[in-house]
């Protein structure tokens, strides 16, 4: 499964990318207590991010996802290309949603060592959240566990004036997905 059949017939870019972001917005709203989900969202000053997910049970944590579409493992220079963007993102965790490479979602061992996946501090790890590769395809119908945490995050060090940008986002704006207390 390393790589996707070329006589698969395939979305259009845009259609798979969308089908992937909905998969990863029911995962993070599946494991977050009291999720507000926005799905592409404009943010002024985070560009790129596919589904922020702000979890307003207890700290408000901000959990931030970018989709890669790869048809084959990234190498290291590719972790660290697709990384280095959303290092400067915002977020106490940040996710890379890439096609699952093995057969089970939510195991694959070749991510947990990789170092370009770490902070050049040491603290704050990117998860990995490895999606079904038949979401790209139009014929398949996926069940809801499309997608699956391979990788758990840990924990970006965030400053305050940081902050201030996507709070006045998420002051304004309304959620496309949320869990009603």
């Amino acid at each position: 499964m390393a790589q996707l059949e070329e006589s698969t017939r395939r979305l259009s870019l845009r259609r798979s990318h969308g089908r992937v972001i909905n998969a990863v917005a029911e995962l993070l709203r599946d494991r977050l207590e009291v999720p507000e989900i926005y799905i592409k969202p404009r943010i002024p000053g985070a560009s790129g991010i596919d589904v922020l997910a702000a979890d307003r049970a207890g700290s408000g944590d901000l959990h931030g996802v970018e989709v890669k579409v790869l048809m084959i493992f990234p190498t290291r220079t590719q972790i660290r290309e697709l990384t280095t963007p959303l290092k400067a993102q915002p977020f106490h965790f940040k996710y890379l949603a890439l096609p699952g490479f093995s057969a089970n979602l939510s195991d694959d061992s070749r991510f947990k060592d990789l170092p370009e996946l770490f902070e050049d501090t040491g603290i704050g790890r990117f998860g990995i959240i490895s999606f079904d590769h038949r979401l790209l395809n139009p014929d398949s119908i996926v069940g809801p566990h499309s997608a699956a945490l391979t990788l758990p995050p840990e924990r970006f060090v965030v400053r305050g004036e940081k902050l201030a940008g996507i709070e006045r986002f998420l002051s304004r704006a309304t959620p496309d997905m949320r869990v009603r207390i």
